[in-house]
């Protein structure tokens, strides 16, 4: 892979190399006449580009202004090489910021879902679909918000051949891929989803499905049942299991008609209190005298119960 370090696209002089992945290569972009002024810049791996495809693909993932996803702002073809720039997040990645194993405390994960849900709800609203939810891609802002980066890359890099192989040569990242997009196929309910996984990740500090390759890693997500949550997050409610287990559920009707629906029912479910076992009551503070409450995974609910022996 060449360095492009020191080389100008567009209004932006390439500072320093960032990463790589399958679809592009990312620099750390100064404009060459404000010099305060600093922006990421995306080289995209791609030849015999569509130029007129590309344009239109990157005008829709332009349009998007949400406070949680990364604002693009220009694009260009330049000798045949398209680029895109956009903001440039200095404190980097969820990935980064959580370390391998390392489990993540439900408050903390309710904000992040919260955060990424908004800015997914808000593209789905528009009829676009990410593609490729995952840590690497959820960066932190400057007042430490969660920004989606990479909106429409996925897309955007159908439109010319690509020099470079992404990671198991297919579009997502196969941890965090729903069933249905190693068919091929791809709905809404894709990213909540993905999204799921991560917060599985995130409580248990394990992915639900492991493998060396992408074959691997699509039999598991399409056929095998993902391990219990709770497994490895002991600390968790039933009900915050339910929820999570739901939003990973093989078919995608079976899943929250919405990833807002997802992120309110996770929230509400940390509220309940948590349970050793399903079998296990409580008596809240606001339960009518003599009743109690249980989870019943079943019906997905709190059920009142029969009053317990004194």
């Amino acid at each position: 892979m060449i360095d492009l370090t020191g080389q100008q696209f567009g209004n932006y002089r390439l500072i320093r190399h960032l990463g790589s992945g399958g679809f592009a290569s990312v620099y750390l972009g100064q404009h060459i006449r404000i010099d305060t002024q600093q922006a990421a810049i995306k080289v995209l791996h791609l030849t015999q580009v569509d130029t007129q495809k590309f344009q239109q693909e990157a005008k829709t993932s332009a349009s998007l202004r949400h406070p949680h996803i990364v604002r693009l702002f220009d694009f260009d073809i330049q000798q045949g090489t398209p680029f895109l720039v956009m903001d440039y997040a200095s404190h980097g990645s969820l990935h980064k910021r959580h370390s391998s194993g390392e489990q993540v405390p439900l408050t903390v994960v309710l904000q992040y879902v919260k955060q990424i849900a908004d800015a997914l709800q808000y593209a789905h609203d528009k009829h676009i679909i990410y593609r490729d939810i995952k840590p690497d891609n959820v960066l932190i802002g400057p007042h430490g918000e969660l920004l989606l980066s990479d909106f429409g890359i996925a897309v955007i890099s159908k439109t010319g051949r690509a020099t470079l192989q992404p990671s198991y040569g297919t579009a997502g990242t196969p941890y965090y891929m729903a069933p249905e997009m190693f068919r091929a196929k791809l709905e809404k309910a894709s990213d909540q989803y993905a999204l799921g996984v991560m917060v599985y990740q995130w409580l248990s500090g394990t992915l639900p499905f492991t493998g060396d390759n992408v074959f691997q890693l699509g039999h598991q997500h399409i056929h095998e049942p993902a391990p219990p949550l709770r497994d490895n997050a002991p600390f968790i409610s039933t009900a915050v299991e339910v929820v999570v287990m739901r939003a990973i559920a093989k078919q995608p009707p079976d899943r929250f008609p919405s990833v807002r629906e997802f992120a309110q029912a996770l929230e509400a479910a940390s509220k309940k209190p948590p349970i050793g076992t399903t079998q296990l009551v409580y008596r809240g503070h606001n339960d009518a005298p003599g009743h109690t409450c249980a989870w019943s995974p079943t019906a997905n609910a709190w059920l009142q119960a029969e009053a317990m022996a004194s």
